[in-house]
């Protein structure tokens, strides 16, 4: 069964009804979604290489994790569902520290995918043992990209064509990380 979401007005408040993924970027629906920024004891990012199967953004580096807020659930709740999911990290919600909202509009795939959502950012640190049982979920994340805030502000401004566009969490990223 299609996962269903939440339907948004365009100003972020709730329009009152849900439907499936799939009619949400056909039509361009308002949504809500989470990002999770991952860092490492030396505050090294973690980028995640999206699969190259998947239908928006194949082979691209992107936030550490990332997902769509099931109908009825939280930003929260889903930011820890999506950790265990994409990277097999279990986290609680006390783990993660909430950073800010940020609205994103994007045209996909030539017009056939519309991605306007509002979306929660998040921050997590992961352990040691947590970095070496990584596990990237078939189908969503071919692997995984350890850089410094230095490395991948090099590596953007050289090829930004190998990343996901984010600029609200790269200014973040630049700021504070």
């Amino acid at each position: 069964m299609e996962e269903q979401i939440d339907v948004l007005n365009a100003d972020g408040t709730p329009a009152g009804f849900s439907c499936g993924r799939g009619k949400v970027h056909a039509e361009g629906l308002w949504h809500r979604t989470v990002h999770i920024w991952a860092f490492d004891s030396n505050r090294r990012i973690l980028f995640q290489l999206r699969s190259r199967v998947k239908e928006n953004n194949p082979g691209l580096l992107d936030t550490s994790c990332a997902g769509h807020i099931s109908a009825g659930d939280s930003s929260v709740n889903a930011a820890v569902r999506e950790l265990r999911e994409e990277l097999g990290v279990h986290k609680s919600s006390r783990d993660l520290e909430y950073l800010f909202e940020a609205k994103h509009e994007s045209v996909l795939n030539g017009g056939s995918y519309l991605d306007n959502e509002y979306y929660d950012v998040y921050r997590i640190t992961l352990s040691d043992d947590e970095i070496k049982s990584l596990v990237p979920q078939p189908g969503e994340v071919d692997g995984f990209v350890w850089m410094t805030r230095e490395e991948f502000f090099a590596k953007h401004k050289l090829h930004p064509e190998k990343f996901v566009e984010h600029p609200k969490d790269y200014c973040w990223l630049e700021e504070n990380a």
